[in-house]
C-alpha cells in the first residue's frame, strides 16, 4: 500500500476543561478525501477537538494541528 500524506495530522494532543481531562495523548491523521465521523457521549470533547483543530482553542500539550498546505492554482494559458 502506498504511503498517504495526511491532509490533517494531530500528534499527542491533550486537552482539559478545568480539572476534567477530555482527551490525553490523542494522535490521528486524516487523508485528503477521507470521510470521518466523531461519535461520543455529550461532554466527551467532540466540539472541543474541532475547536482545537480550527485554532479556536489551545491544547494543554501536544502538536497543534497545522493547516494542510494548499496547492497553487495552475495558471491558465494565455489566449
Amino acid at each position: 500500500m502506498a504511503a498517504v500524506n495526511p491532509f490533517l495530522q494531530v500528534d499527542h494532543l491533550t486537552f482539559a476543561v478545568g480539572d476534567k481531562v477530555l482527551f490525553r495523548d490523542v494522535s490521528f491523521g486524516i487523508a485528503e478525501g477521507q470521510r470521518v465521523g466523531l461519535i461520543a457521549q455529550n461532554g466527551a470533547g467532540k466540539s472541543s477537538l474541532l475547536k482545537l483543530i480550527a485554532g479556536e482553542e489551545e491544547p494543554e500539550s501536544g502538536e497543534k494541528p497545522a493547516p494542510a498546505p494548499t496547492a497553487e492554482p495552475e495558471a491558465s494559458p494565455e489566449p
